[in-house]
Parts: C-alpha cells; sequence; structure tokens
C-alpha cells in the first residue's frame, strides 16, 4: 500500500521537556500557576486553552411564552410554539452567529416587573420551540440532538420591562 507522507503535527503547548519524555526520568514538579516547562506561552495562547466563543439571542420583549402549568387549546399552543420559532430564528439570523457544531445554551426568562414567584423548570415548554426556531431553523447547529446540543439549563434573569426570553448560546470544542 502506498501512503504518501503526512505533515508535522502542530507543537502542543506547553511543549513537553525531553527530559520527561526519556523513560526512567522523573517528571519535573512546577509550583502552583507557574508555567512548568518555563517561558512565556506563544502569543494569543491560554495555558488553559482559547476561550469558548459565546452568543446571545434576546427574543423581543412582551411575547406570549408557553408554561409546563398550562392547559391551553392546542390550537392557540401551536400558534405560540410557532411565534416563538419565528422570532428565535429572526432574532439567530441578525445576531450573524457562525454554524457551530457543538453548543451549549442557557435559556433564561426576564420576567415582567410584577414581583409574582417564577420556578425555572417550567420554561421549558418556552425554550424548546425558541432552541428549534434559533439553532436548528436557522442552521446555526445541524441537529438539537445530544451529539449537537450539549446542554440546556434553564434561569430566571433580573426583572425586564413586559418580560423576554434569552437565550446564551456558547460553542463547545469538539
Amino acid at each position: 500500500m502506498n501512503r504518501s507522507p503526512q505533515s508535522p503535527a502542530a507543537p502542543r503547548w506547553p511543549p513537553v521537556p525531553r527530559a520527561a519524555a526519556e523513560p526512567g526520568m522523573p517528571l519535573p514538579v512546577a509550583a502552583p500557576g507557574s508555567n512548568p516547562v518555563g517561558g512565556v506561552p506563544p502569543p494569543g495562547a491560554s495555558p488553559t486553552g482559547p476561550e469558548p466563543r459565546s452568543w446571545t439571542i434576546e427574543l423581543p420583549a412582551g411575547m406570549r411564552l408557553l408554561n409546563l402549568n398550562d392547559r391551553r387549546h392546542w390550537a392557540e399552543k401551536g400558534r405560540i410554539t410557532r411565534d416563538l420559532r419565528k422570532a428565535a430564528w429572526a432574532c439567530a439570523r441578525n445576531a450573524h452567529i457562525p454554524h457551530l457544531e457543538r453548543a451549549r445554551v442557557t435559556v433564561e426568562f426576564q420576567p415582567p416587573l410584577n414581583g409574582r414567584h417564577r420556578d425555572a423548570d417550567n420554561l421549558a415548554a418556552a425554550g424548546k420551540p425558541a432552541i428549534d426556531g434559533a439553532l436548528v431553523d436557522a442552521r446555526i447547529l445541524a441537529n438539537d440532538d445530544a451529539q449537537h446540543l450539549i446542554a440546556v439549563t434553564y434561569r430566571i434573569g433580573e426583572p425586564f420591562p413586559r418580560g423576554r426570553l434569552v437565550l446564551h448560546v456558547t460553542e463547545v470544542a469538539l
């Protein structure tokens, strides 16, 4: 079988000292927080790796949202779901988020200024159509399965006039 030579691998950061790579040699011990090999990292490199890219998608204030405790008619629920998907799709397209292989999402509800207590778990009913519209319909993720959408979390944020839903999308490295 004829194989072409492969290009050399990219250098690793931090580089492994030669003495540590030889069998029988003890590994160097570094002080906490210091570079074990000495020297300075290359420009733009972080000792902990690159920072993940993040985007925020803010849906319009005052939209009707779904709630797990709702007992709505199926047609009304369908209209609200359609409106959430369309609004999330438009907001995601305007945010110019590139195609991602994997991501995690935090769905934040910023409640209206009425003083009611909210339960973050009830946001799943509104979060699902927003994620479908913002990530799948806008082609940011290929699918919203476990391979592409790593985690979805829900939280209640600071109050916002008329209330709104905010999606925080963070890229996950492969």
